[in-house]
């Protein structure tokens, strides 16, 4: 018996290792498919049964995930592309006006030419730019951009209409107690939920701040710089206040005092201070999740996992303090 088992456990060490490698290549796909099923399966639950009603317990979940999967895409690809047309003319806009000299960019080399300019270039330079090469990564090329797309849209697929006999299957197979399991799958919705939920939030909330800002002081582009503050806003400790930041430095450089230095307390005041309110309102104290576990996780899941690691790292990090202390509870 004890040879079977042995045996029983080796062989499932090699096929989860082996599963490990080949879903390896298609991570980023995989992890966004459950992400997504997870934002879209109280919407899922909901549908469904109304679904189930006109066409049978067989094929209701099926329609149901399907118009669900369409209708998310349409409303998030048009709005998408609309707005990315914008972001690419306003994007040139500000190249030609760099080109030009019609904007006046000199003081900020001056300023990160300088020591305290390094300083934060080094300190930004690692999690920026993880972001972007983890985004290259991932657009490398078109045909594994098509692959990586079908493996998405088949998985959340089946997320959505098997979700919850998956987790019923896990439950199943797991060898711990019901209290144990209800406990660790209670904690994993709540960590999923303040990363995934609080971290976009803030960091559209914090970049529709600072384009509200910009436009008011009259700089022009606002919707490119807003967007750049939304890619930036997901990273602690950077956020939108290198879009802020740079704009009050300029106002200071060029004369204008009095807007520079309220754009620099409305910076420090008002969309520094979300972060603070929004992340114990939106993702709820019950996550108990810490500051320095999600700084961790952020830039270890970047360097790690890519883009995706933004979400995932600081969700398997608070996971494994919980299982960690679960484990020494009713197990040490």
């Amino acid at each position: 018996m004890n040879a079977e088992r042995a045996f029983a456990g080796a062989l499932l060490a090699v096929s989860v290792f082996l599963s490990v490698l080949v879903i390896r290549p298609f991570f980023t796909y995989v992890a966004l498919a459950v992400l997504l099923a997870y934002t879209l399966f109280p919407l899922q639950r909901r549908l469904s049964p109304r679904f189930v009603a006109a066409l049978g317990p067989r094929f209701g979940p099926r329609a149901s995930a399907i118009v669900l999967m369409v209708a998310s895409t349409v409303l998030f690809v048009l709005p998408f592309v609309l707005l990315l047309r914008v972001v690419v003319q306003q994007a040139l806009a500000v190249v030609e006006g760099v080109q030009s000299g019609a904007i006046d960019v000199g003081f900020v080399g001056e300023f990160f030419e300088s020591d305290l300019g390094q300083e934060v270039v080094a300190a930004a330079q690692s999690g920026v730019g993880e972001v972007f090469q983890g985004t290259i990564g991932v657009l490398g090329g078109a045909s594994n951009v098509a692959v990586g797309v079908t493996v998405l849209g088949f998985l959340l697929y089946y997320l959505l209409v098997g979700g919850e006999s998956i987790v019923a299957w896990f439950r199943k197979v797991t060898p711990l107690a019901h209290h144990v399991q209800d406990e660790l799958i209670a904690d994993l919705d709540r960590l999923t939920y303040a990363v995934l939920i609080t971290t976009g939030v803030i960091a559209v909330v914090q970049a529709v701040l600072t384009g509200i800002a910009l436009a008011v002081l009259g700089f022009s582009n606002v919707v490119f710089w807003t967007v750049v503050a939304v890619v930036l806003g997901i990273l602690p400790f950077v956020g939108s206040m290198f879009i802020w930041g740079p704009a009050a430095l300029y106002l200071l450089a060029t004369g204008s005092v009095l807007p520079g230095a309220g754009l620099l307390l409305y910076g420090f005041g008002v969309v520094n201070l979300t972060d603070n309110y929004l992340r114990p309102v939106v993702g709820g104290r019950s996550a108990n999740l810490n500051p320095a576990i999600l700084v961790l996780g952020i830039f270890g899941g970047l360097g790690v996992f890519g883009f995706t690691g933004i979400f995932v790292g600081p969700i398997v990090l608070g996971f494994t303090r919980t299982l960690a202390v679960v484990v020494a509870r009713e197990y040490a």
